[in-house]
Order: C-alpha cells, then structure tokens, then sequence
C-alpha cells in the first residue's frame, strides 16, 4: 500500500510541473501569436493547432490531479441518503466503478492512438499525431490507477474500523 501511495503523490508532483509548463508555453505561444498576427502581419502556422492539443493536455492533467484530490465531477446523491457509517464503502464502490470505466475509455484510446499511427498522419514539423494524442490512453490510465488507489486506501481503512470520511467539497 505505501508502493502505491508513493507512485500516487509522485504523479501528482509530475503532473503538477507538467501543467505549469504546458501553462507557459501555451502563454508564451499565444502572446507570440498574437504579437506576430497584429504587428508583423504573419503568424506561426501551426501554432493555433499546438495550442490546441495543448489545452487537451491540460485539461487531461488537471482531471489527474483532480481525481487524485477527490475533487472530480461526480454523483454522489447516494451517498447523501445512505447513513454516514455506509459512505466510505459507497465511495470505495464508486471509486472501483469510476476505475474501471476509466480502463475501458483507456483501451478504446490505446486502439485511438493506434490507428492513428498507422495512418502515418502528421500535426506539425512533421511529427506523428501520436505524439499530441497519446495523453488520451495515459491519462485514462493514471485516472483509473488514482481511483483504484483511493478505493485500496479506503477499503484498508474500513478493514481497520474506520468508517469515518471527511466530506469534500
């Protein structure tokens, strides 16, 4: 269990450095653009669609990060009716379910990305769509991984006799 909590707050350290640069390059990239369209009269061809598959990978890491706090869209009516005693064992259901959703999407995604590779398709300078693709399998991946890293942690916790959760917000 400490394995897989160690991996987990690694993630969460990468991803966060991940965002922050993606975040600044898109910034610098966007004022680039815009400098170059409004005083010189060209631009950089691709750079709208590079900003593009960044905000995809942002928006991929953001959801990491977000699983991994508990602060992802969810439903939770359930665990509003249930008694409090029972919520830690819905959201260690909930959690299970939302992992393996998240494997099912991260397969589809894989098979995504893979024919895309074999289209021989390329984005920019020439490289493989691949490369501005491929955060669609892993981070359904991690998605799936930090839920079932949350769901582990909450069934050993109710093994122990801990049934208490903090709500979150």
């Amino acid at each position: 269990m400490k394995l897989l909590l160690f991996i987990d707050r690694w993630l969460t350290r990468i991803t966060g450095w991940l965002i922050i640069f993606f975040l600044g390059v898109m910034i610098v990239m966007a004022f680039g653009q815009v400098v170059l369209r409004n005083f010189f009269h060209t631009s950089i061809e691709w750079g709208d669609v590079f900003l593009r598959h960044l905000v995809l990978w942002l928006g991929f890491l953001g959801a990491i990060i977000a699983t991994g706090e508990g602060r992802h869209l969810k439903i939770e009516f359930i665990n509003k009716l249930a008694p409090e005693r029972y919520r830690k064992g819905i959201y260690v259901v909930t959690n299970l379910f939302a992992a393996v959703v998240c494997f099912f999407l991260m397969k589809a995604a894989i098979a995504f990305v893979q024919m895309e590779g074999e289209s021989a398709d390329t984005l920019i300078l020439n490289l493989s769509m691949t490369y501005f693709i491929i955060i669609i399998p892993v981070g359904y991946g991690i998605i799936a991984f930090r839920f079932l890293v949350r769901s582990v942690a909450w069934a050993a916790e109710i093994i122990k006799g801990d049934w208490h959760i903090e709500e979150q917000h």
